[in-house]
């Protein structure tokens, strides 16, 4: 039976009974799964959290399906963190079906390429250098793209080796197909329909977006979902923090006009650092409101609770983790993907209340953490979507509780001006990013001065100049 033949009844009817999918999945999702198994071209642009991975794989599964299935092999492509979380979600939700990581040296590679294993899941960066030479012709019948965000620039190796693979159907899943300006939704719909040329007028993109994407948000679907109940925590500074922070303050401009660097954005940049880690903790005195304020929380959280900690600096994660009593573990974008896996492992059975320390950047992906009770955001990122992203990995679909989170905000600090800006951006993001326009979440050096309070003269006469 062809694709476009089985009505959704149908395809629920074959996972749930055939496949034996081991839980329901929700309406929106099943519509998800539809979506997927009849196109040739897809989007999957689902908010973070809703279960993108879990649509792919029993989609998936259904093409595998039946005595004359539709495709014979599968390749997906992830972030090297992902992949081993790809793999066990499709033990999960598809165990009839043989799934494989690929890894090792080139030989061994080439080796997973060429065996009949029905599905293969990659990194990116094996596919880089692997998609020229070692991927034989017509392996692939479908070719999966896992934060295809990661293909953006249509003139990068990454994305040139991507639309080498060969496929005769292609899905693309990325939460934010448009980072920074439209080529880079332009990139992912070549790689879903090569014939689509570099350039297209707005409206044009447009059309050829809407015709292949699906892309559905969490108030969408409010009503299948628990709620995120979010609560600014606002702070003030200890006394010696304060005294340090305003001391730097104070200081700003004649440490930017003496810095000698030939690079505006270093100067700035080093600037708020300085002072956004003064108002996580000053390493001269030790003191520290944001620790003692989640000392607090943590012994008003109660038993059977799961804290996630997010901070943007690993040196806040160490400074804080040697000052816990709370059973914690701590993981970072250093540790490898075994040690991750053993980190949670260890966590999940620890003693209650227990934490998980986690950076920002390397707890944003790659983590599906629907037993965790609450959030701390310990200090902000320069991109509310990473924030976002970080509190969706604990928000998942199957999650039945709400979730809780707390942002930790000084007062009269660095941190002030910065919420400020972010909250901009984020407007600005609600405003265009669904009507695929064009959204950017980079500081540009005017908004770096403007969160300084400084003026371009402020800086060297060689900093001021450039743009």
């Amino acid at each position: 039976m062809s694709a476009d033949a089985l009505e959704l009844a149908d395809l629920r009817h074959l996972a749930e009974m055939d496949l034996g999918v081991p839980t329901s999945l929700h309406d929106y999702q099943w519509d998800g799964v539809a979506f997927l198994f009849r196109s040739t071209g897809a989007l999957l642009a689902d908010e973070m959290g809703l279960g993108k991975t879990v649509q792919t794989v029993v989609a998936l599964a259904l093409l595998f399906q039946g005595r004359h299935p539709l495709i014979g092999r599968a390749l997906i492509v992830a972030p090297a963190s992902l992949t081993l979380n790809w793999q066990r979600e499709i033990d999960r939700w598809a165990p009839s079906i043989t799934v494989r990581r690929v890894a090792g040296d080139a030989r061994s590679r080439e080796a997973h390429y060429r065996l009949p294993i029905p599905v293969l899941v990659a990194s990116y960066e094996h596919i880089r250098f692997d998609a020229f030479d070692r991927v034989p012709l017509d392996t692939f019948d479908l070719v999966v793209l896992d934060g295809a965000q990661r293909i953006k620039n249509s003139d990068s190796v990454t994305a040139f080796a991507c639309c080498l693979l060969p496929r005769s159907r292609t899905w693309a899943l990325s939460a934010t197909p448009l980072e920074n300006d439209e080529e880079d939704v332009v990139s992912i719909l070549k790689f879903l329909a090569p014939s689509i040329r570099n350039r297209l007028p707005r409206r044009q993109m447009r059309a050829e977006l809407e015709a292949r994407m699906l892309r559905r948000r969490k108030a969408d679907v409010r009503a299948e979902l628990p709620p995120v109940i979010l609560r600014d925590l606002e702070l003030e500074l200890s006394a010696p923090q304060r005294d340090a922070h305003d001391e730097l303050w104070f200081e700003r401009a004649s440490i930017a006009r003496d810095s000698g660097s030939e690079n505006p954005g270093t100067v700035l940049l080093t600037l708020i650092t300085r002072l956004k880690i003064l108002c996580n903790f000053d390493r001269v005195s030790e003191a520290s409101s944001k620790l003692d304020a989640l000392r607090a929380f943590l012994e008003g959280v109660g038993e059977n609770t799961w804290v996630l900690i997010f901070s943007q600096f690993v040196k806040t994660l160490e400074w804080i983790s040697a000052r816990l009593t709370v059973p914690h573990e701590m993981l970072t974008g250093s540790m490898l993907i075994e040690a991750r896996g053993e980190a949670i492992a260890a966590l999940r059975e620890g003693a209650t209340p227990r934490a998980l320390l986690i950076s920002l950047r390397a707890g944003g992906v790659g983590l599906n953490l629907g037993d965790v009770t609450h959030v701390v955001l310990v200090d902000r990122w320069w991109n509310p979507a990473v924030e976002t992203q970080a509190i969706y990995r604990a928000h998942r679909f199957d999650r039945e509780a709400p979730l809780h989170v707390v942002r930790f905000l000084v007062q009269d600090t660095i941190e002030e001006r910065i919420a400020h800006v972010l909250e901009h951006k984020r407007q600005l993001f609600e405003q265009v990013v669904e009507s695929v326009d064009s959204a950017s979440y980079h500081f540009t050096r005017g908004e770096l001065l403007q969160i300084l309070e400084l003026d371009p003269e402020d800086l060297p006469r060689a900093l001021g100049k450039r743009r």
